[in-house]
């Protein structure tokens, strides 16, 4: 940017700011020597701070910009949120079917643990049942063994007097058998 550009940039800033336009205050904007700007303001803003023309009533046409570009990002803005409502809609929509869904699965899964909670506890009664009938068995097989062992020992006892009875019959056979075989008196011959 030439020195003639940056002092005119400063004036304009200067100008528009409402400030009071001195060669200083150019000078310090535009950041250029000092006698740059005394020559350029005699040159230049000698005519430029004369006679300025009245800025032209713009607020009418203003206005009427204002407001179309006003409609026209109301309009947009509201199609947007139009829009992402009809995103947000179509996946909360799918998010519930999805959640419907899930839950129609939990449900039968749930169903069908319970299902199979309801057999395993058949199945236990049904055990449990069992197992009262085999500990009625099993009692009744401890009493019979008891009953057998009371009656084998009595067996064992009687076949102990037996074998001591046969013992002694045997004997006392033994000893009838000796006896007569003895030449006894009234065995021998001839005797009467």
């Amino acid at each position: 940017m030439s020195t003639s550009e940056k002092i005119a940039r400063a004036y304009g800033v200067l100008v528009a700011r409402g400030d009071k336009v001195t060669v200083r205050s150019v000078q310090r904007e535009a950041g250029v020597r000092i006698c740059e700007v005394a020559a350029w303001m005699r040159e230049y803003a000698a005519g430029v701070g004369g006679d300025v023309p009245p800025a032209p009533d713009l607020s009418e046409a203003m206005s009427a910009m204002v407001a179309s570009v006003w409609a026209a990002a109301w309009t947009r803005a509201a199609e947007q949120a139009d829009e992402q409502a009809a995103v947000a809609l179509d996946a909360a929509r799918g998010g519930e079917a999805d959640a419907l869904e899930a839950a129609e699965q939990a449900e039968s899964q749930r169903d069908d643990a319970v299902a199979v909670r309801d057999r395993a506890l058949g199945e236990l009664e049904v055990v449990r049942g069992e197992l009262e009938q085999l500990r009625g068995q099993l009692e009744t097989a401890r009493q019979d063994a008891a009953v057998a062992r009371a009656k084998a020992e009595e067996s064992d006892r009687a076949r102990v007097r037996a074998e001591a009875t046969s013992d002694t019959l045997r004997e006392v056979l033994d000893s009838l058998h000796e006896t007569a075989r003895k030449p006894g008196q009234s065995d021998q011959p001839g005797q009467s």
